[in-house]
C-alpha cells in the first residue's frame, strides 16, 4: 500500500512512498458535468431601484412615472413602502378611496404604521367620513404616542365635531411634544370652551 501525504508548504511537495507497491490503474469513465447558474435574488435590490426612481419621479412631480415604477417594484417585492407610496401617489391624484385601498395593503405587511393611519385619516377627512378618520388617527396615536403631528391633527378633527375637551387633551399632548401651532390652537379653544 502507498502511503502519501501533501505537505501544507506553498510548493506543495508530496512525500516519497514508504514501500514499493504496484502501480494503480485507473478505468476511464465518462464524466459529466453540468453549469450552475446562480438562483436571481437581486429582485429585492431591482425592487429598491425602481422604489428610488419612482420616488425621484414624484419628487419631479411626475406622478403616473412614479406611480408605474411603484407598481413595478411590488409585482416584483411586495413590501410595504411599496403599497405606502402608491397611496401617496393615489391621494395627490385625488384617488382617495385607491389611497386608502393601498395604504391599507401596505398596513398588511406592517401594521404598526402610524403614518399608513394618519394617511388613511386624511383620505377619509377628503372622503368627509369623520368617524373612520377619528379612528385611523387614534390608531396612529397608538402606534407613535410622541409624534405632536398626529396629537395636533386629532386635536383639529375633535375641536371639529365640537368635542372640545378631548381636542384640549390632544392640543396640549401636542404642545408638550413642541408643536407651535398648538398654542394657538388652544387660546383658541380657550375662547369657545369660555362661551
Amino acid at each position: 500500500m502507498l502511503t502519501r501525504a501533501i505537505t501544507r508548504l506553498s510548493s506543495r511537495r508530496a512525500i516519497a512512498p514508504l514501500r514499493r507497491t504496484p502501480p494503480v490503474v485507473f478505468r476511464a469513465t465518462a464524466v459529466r458535468t453540468f453549469s450552475v447558474t446562480r438562483p436571481k435574488f437581486d429582485r429585492y435590490s431591482d425592487a429598491e431601484e425602481l422604489m428610488k426612481k419612482g420616488s425621484e419621479y414624484l419628487n419631479e412631480g411626475s406622478i403616473d412615472m412614479a406611480m408605474q415604477s411603484y407598481h413595478k417594484s411590488v409585482q416584483l417585492a411586495p413590501s410595504a413602502p411599496g403599497y405606502f407610496n402608491i397611496g401617496v401617489c393615489y391621494f395627490q391624484m385625488g384617488k382617495h378611496k385607491d389611497a386608502i385601498r393601498a395604504f391599507e395593503r401596505s398596513l398588511e405587511f406592517e401594521p404598526n404604521q402610524a403614518d399608513a393611519h394618519t394617511n388613511i385619516a386624511s383620505a377619509y377627512l377628503m372622503l368627509k367620513n369623520v368617524p373612520e378618520a377619528i379612528k385611523h388617527l387614534e390608531q396612529a396615536s397608538n402606534f407613535n404616542p410622541l409624534d405632536g403631528e398626529i396629537q395636533y391633527n386629532l386635536g383639529c378633527v375633535y375641536e371639529a365635531t365640537g368635542d372640545l375637551d378631548a381636542a384640549k387633551t390632544r392640543f396640549e399632548r401636542a404642545q408638550i411634544l413642541g408643536i407651535d401651532k398648538a398654542d394657538q390652537a388652544l387660546d383658541k379653544l380657550a375662547k369657545k370652551l369660555e362661551k
